[in-house]
């Protein structure tokens, strides 16, 4: 009998899951979301979505053509206004599909707490998701432009993003949930890579640029190139890959143009340390080790040689130590611990951090800081010797 009874139980549950959820959707009534625009208009927050259209099927049953539609709404608040999105759009947008936030300008540079309550609230909302700084456009704009080969641009920007790191190696991904953590741990700032609109040959295109800045959870500038690689080589874990210019003469800014000479970086990694000083002062001490190929050179001197490769070792750990010390000099002067260095010495002596805590950003500027960088030169690919250039 109690067999029976524990049967009839299983079979009740298995049935009441069978009756389906109440929020179910048909799937031909829904349309993917492959990212999205956060931005205000005034006092009306503003969603920008961009959803994935697949137009009516070509003659001859040949593949569906996939359109670009950038939905647009604005609300006293940014939940409201993603739900008014329905009352104008024929289809559900599944929300958990997106990719890429781009934040608009207006909106970083204003508190930015209903807006992270907004897409930490959403259960649709993945901490995974690629955050971007729309700069010098609104995020509609950003979702606009054409990428091909790729349909959409929120997944050209993961793409992008995700394809330079190997290749350029000057900008970090930033996940929802990286910075929604940096945004509420003190001592340490988030920060954001920026995607601009440029112009090539009368078309529009989107390149990464920059990186916003943010203290006291709002925007308060940008690093450049130079300091964005800076921050990348700065950061906690092993990286890979990259590319770093130097001059035979010493001067990669104004050195002559046959003097440059590329240098890949294979891997590297940045150890930042907290220094307590008897005085209660604070010292950060900074250790790179990288190594790397001589990748390209524009002389046709033969860099191969014992005595020029140790050269090259130099001049390249010199560089990467120049990135380093720009970005951290222009984080100083923002008053934003991007490098999360008050976390470090929070944890570190805690009392200490207790008297620095209330005025970080003052006593973060003021901080001294010593660096140390060795690169060593791997190989030199597939030649042992420049090919001849001929004037």
């Amino acid at each position: 009998m109690r067999k029976i009874i524990l049967m009839g139980l299983i079979l009740s549950l298995l049935s009441s899951g069978l009756t389906g959820c109440y929020n179910r959707v048909e799937m031909d009534d829904t349309v993917a979301v492959t990212g999205f625009g956060i931005d205000v208009d005034g006092e009306q927050k503003v969603i920008h979505l961009q959803v994935a259209s697949p137009s009516s099927k070509p003659e001859g049953g040949g593949t569906a053509k996939v359109e670009t539609v950038v939905l647009k709404e604005k609300a006293p608040g940014y939940a409201q206004a993603a739900r008014e999105i329905t009352l104008r759009f024929p289809r559900t947008p599944v929300w958990s599909l997106a990719t890429t936030i781009l934040l608009g300008e207006q909106v970083a540079r204003k508190d930015l707490d209903l807006m992270m309550d907004f897409v930490s609230r959403n259960r649709f909302i993945r901490p995974n998701m690629l955050l971007f700084l729309a700069a010098g456009a609104t995020p509609e704009e950003v979702l606009q432009v054409k990428t091909p080969p790729e349909n959409y641009s929120a997944l050209a920007l993961v793409k992008i993003i995700r394809g330079q790191e190997s290749q350029s190696g000057i900008y970090l991904p930033v996940t929802l949930r990286d910075f929604r953590t940096k945004y509420v741990t003190a001592g340490i700032e988030p920060v954001l890579p920026q995607v601009k609109i440029e112009e090539a040959d009368g078309e529009k295109i989107l390149c990464l640029q920059g990186v916003a800045v943010f203290r006291d959870r709002r925007m308060v500038g940008e690093l450049n190139e130079k300091e964005s690689r800076g921050l990348r080589i700065l950061d906690p874990g092993e990286k890979r890959g990259g590319l770093v210019t130097v001059n035979l003469s010493g001067d990669t800014e104004t050195g002559p143009l046959e003097d440059m000479v590329t240098m890949e970086i294979i891997r590297s990694r940045a150890r930042c340390t907290p220094s307590f000083n008897p005085d209660g002062t604070v010292e950060i001490l900074i250790d790179i080790e990288a190594d790397g190929n001589l990748y390209e050179q524009t002389s046709a001197e033969n860099l191969q040689t014992t005595a020029n490769l140790a050269r090259l070792e130099q001049l390249t750990s010199q560089a990467i130590k120049e990135n380093a010390l720009a970005c951290i000099h222009k984080a100083q002067l923002l008053g934003s611990d991007i490098f999360g260095w008050g976390a470090m010495i929070s944890r570190q002596n805690p009392a200490l951090w207790q008297q620095l805590k209330a005025d970080w950003p003052a006593h973060f500027s003021d901080l001294q800081v010593q660096a140390e960088v060795n690169y060593s030169v791997r190989r030199t690919y597939l030649i042992e010797a420049p090919v001849p250039i001929k004037n």
